[in-house]
Order: structure tokens, then C-alpha cells, then sequence
């Protein structure tokens, strides 16, 4: 386990220098990133990397602890295992990598998906590579979608449905639209489906690599009338930096694979939908 003193000299490996004056969002994604890699972090170390009080750190870390990212610890904060051990993923692998891995599974279940929505109906579609699939399989659809994924709605933008992107900041590989503007805009809107992306399911919940898409994950969640998790069987007990929400808070969950063990247990216990491709 990396020392409380070793912190600051492997955030400088990691960024070539100390990051000062960061927003909160962009603060916290960076603690839980140094937690999830050394395990443990003390919060003096943090005050004197960030440049910020010792108070600041400490809420930051009570957010990502209620977040579900990390576990408080005397004089700072611990990487959480989750009680089913599952495996902590940190670094999110590009768009490109993601579209290529388990392509003909996330393609059948993007397929599926498609099959769920019906014509005249308002949807909303996360980012990331299944929900891509997803969105190539509406393309010939009377359908409403809305998107904070601006790779999803360029994809769209000669199709047959009509193609909404929020406003706000652009962030990200992929990219994506988040922060304030655009979950402010999603908030007065109702829909009839949301497709939600995750990088990882276990019996403890849904998991995303990123603090800022999380946010708008759980505002779509919530302005819709039923969520469908797109999750291929790789991602099955996985774990990463952000928990999105309890697997009660999705109704469906379309799969290339049925899910066994604890987290099919859970999904049971919470009454998801399971629908295997396969």
C-alpha cells in the first residue's frame, strides 16, 4: 500500500505537476482517482497537493463518500472493496477501444433495446459505446431522443428521429455535455424511456468512471418513467470510481448474458427485469 506521505509525489507522476485552484467536480475526480490507486490518503497530504483547506478536503471527501467512492478513515479516506469484493476499474478506456470490445454482443443488445421503444415515444439514451448500438438501431424510428453524447447525436443527425443535444459543458473523449446548464434543461423535461451505460454491475449497485456523466446519469433516471441498464457481461463485477445508484433504481437490465451468482441474486431481490440477448 502506497504510504500517506507518497500521495503528492504520485499525483505529480500522474499529472507533471501539482493542480491548483480546481472546481469541486474536477477536485473530487481527482481524489477519488489517487484513492482508488494507493488505497488510502491522508487529508493533510490532499490539503497541501490541491491547494486548499483541510475543510474543503474534508467535505469533498463526505460527497464521495456518500457517493459510494471511497470510505472515510482516521485523518483521511480509504479505497472502498464493496462488500462482494469486486474488482475497482480507474482509468476508463477511450471511445474507440470500447466500441471494438464485445462489439457483436453490445450490438445485439443495442438491438434488444430498440425493440423495448415504441414509435411516437420520447427517450432518453446515455453515453458510451452500447448506447451507441442502441442509437444505430433507432435510426428508422419515429422516435424523440434525447442525448448529452455528442458522438450519439452526430450519428443521428440525418436519421429519422428527432435529435436533441442539452446545452452546457463539453467534457471528455467521447465527449459528452454536462454541469449545470444541462442538467438544469433535463430537469423540465419527462421521458418515456432512459437507456442508461454503466462500466460496471455488481450485487451493490451500477458504477461509472466519471463524477460529471454520473450526475446527469441520475437526473435522466430520475425525469424518466422506467430505466433500462445497457450492461454487456464483461461488466459484471466490475466496480469503478462512482456509484451511479442501487440496482432498484433501474427497472430492466438487457444483457448478452444471463448474470449468475450474487449479483443475480441481487437483481432478483431488487425485481429487475433480466433480459439476456442469448
Amino acid at each position: 500500500m502506497v504510504q500517506p506521505g507518497q500521495v503528492a509525489e504520485r499525483s505529480l507522476e500522474m499529472s507533471g505537476r501539482p493542480v491548483r485552484r480546481m472546481a469541486a467536480a474536477d477536485r473530487q475526480h481527482r481524489i477519488a482517482l489517487l484513492i482508488a490507486q494507493s488505497g488510502y490518503v491522508a487529508i493533510s497530504e490532499l490539503a497541501g497537493h490541491l491547494g486548499v483547506s483541510q475543510m474543503t478536503v474534508r467535505r469533498d471527501l463526505d460527497a464521495l463518500a456518500a457517493a459510494g467512492s471511497l470510505e472515510r478513515a482516521p485523518g483521511g479516506a480509504v479505497a472502498t472493496r464493496g462488500q462482494f469484493g469486486a474488482r475497482i476499474d480507474v482509468v476508463e478506456p477511450g471511445i474507440d477501444e470500447r466500441i471494438r470490445r464485445n462489439s457483436h454482443a453490445k450490438a445485439k443488445i443495442g438491438e434488444a433495446a430498440a425493440g423495448i421503444v415504441e414509435d411516437g415515444q420520447t427517450i432518453a439514451v446515455d453515453i458510451g459505446s452500447t448506447a451507441l448500438c442502441l442509437a444505430h438501431a433507432l435510426k428508422s424510428r419515429d422516435v424523440r431522443i434525447f442525448t448529452n453524447s455528442l458522438k450519439i447525436g452526430a450519428s443521428l443527425a440525418h436519421s429519422r428521429p428527432s435529435v436533441y443535444v442539452p446545452g452546457g459543458e463539453v467534457r471528455g473523449s467521447e465527449p459528452s455535455v454536462v454541469g449545470a446548464m444541462a442538467r438544469s434543461l433535463l430537469e423540465s423535461l419527462r421521458f418515456d424511456w432512459f437507456f442508461l451505460g454503466a462500466s460496471g454491475l455488481c450485487a451493490d449497485g451500477l458504477f461509472d468512471y466519471s463524477l460529471e456523466d454520473t450526475d446527469i446519469k441520475r437526473t435522466l433516471m430520475a425525469q424518466s418513467s422506467r430505466t433500462v441498464a445497457l450492461v454487456d457481461s464483461s461488466k459484471f463485477g466490475r466496480r469503478s470510481i462512482v456509484r451511479i445508484d442501487d440496482l432498484d433504481g433501474i427497472d430492466m437490465l438487457v444483457t448478452d448474458a444471463r448474470p449468475e451468482g450474487s449479483v443475480a441474486e441481487a437483481l432478483a431481490s431488487a425485481g429487475v427485469d433480466v433480459r439476456p440477448v442469448d
